[in-house]
């Protein structure tokens, strides 16, 4: 029997599409020899919000995308099935959160010097640990309220188009 021990990413946004890794045991139940091929019956189950096909990559680890949260739980019980009919005894808990919007981003343009306060509008801004990333250059972002956040461009050495990120942790965006 197929047995579930942790998630890798145990959160992710309610728009869905977050790829999680179970970790376990007795991910594969047939003799492989025989060439039973179990890749149409292999599924992730998100409680109320149904399930999203699997894909097991040993008999330890399997895979699948998290579905879009339609009905704005907080969390929810993850469990795995390898043949669409028996799934495991032993749940696992996934977190949903509400991603921040950015709706504006103003001024768009500074010197290569950095110092250029760029302001970010939008809404479920967080109070946290708030990282803006310049390409790949980090600086500390500024909580102004649920709506408005600062990021301080910092020094770079080549004038052009930066990407600009902020994430609250190393794997949230």
């Amino acid at each position: 029997m197929q047995s579930l021990a942790k998630l890798k990413v145990d959160y992710g946004p309610i728009t869905g599409d977050q790829k999680i890794e179970l970790k376990g045991s007795n991910f594969y139940p047939f003799d492989w020899k025989t060439d039973v091929d179990n890749r149409n019956d292999t599924f992730c189950a998100f409680g109320p919000l149904g399930k999203t096909p699997a894909h097991v990559i040993s008999s330890t680890e399997a895979e699948c995308l998290t579905p879009r949260n339609h009905l704005h739980l907080a969390k929810v019980p993850i469990k795995l099935s390898i043949n669409n009919q028996n799934y495991t005894d032993e749940e696992v808990e996934f977190t949903y959160y509400n991603p921040p919007n950015v709706l504006d981003a103003g001024p768009l343009l500074g010197p290569v010097k950095g110092g250029t306060e760029v302001d970010l509008w939008g809404s479920k801004f967080e109070r946290k640990n708030i990282t803006c990333l310049f390409g790949k250059q980090a600086t500390v972002g500024k909580f102004i309220s649920k709506e408005h956040i600062v990021c301080t461009s910092p020094k770079v050495t080549d004038a052009g188009d930066y990407k600009l990120i902020i994430k609250y942790q190393d794997d949230r965006f």
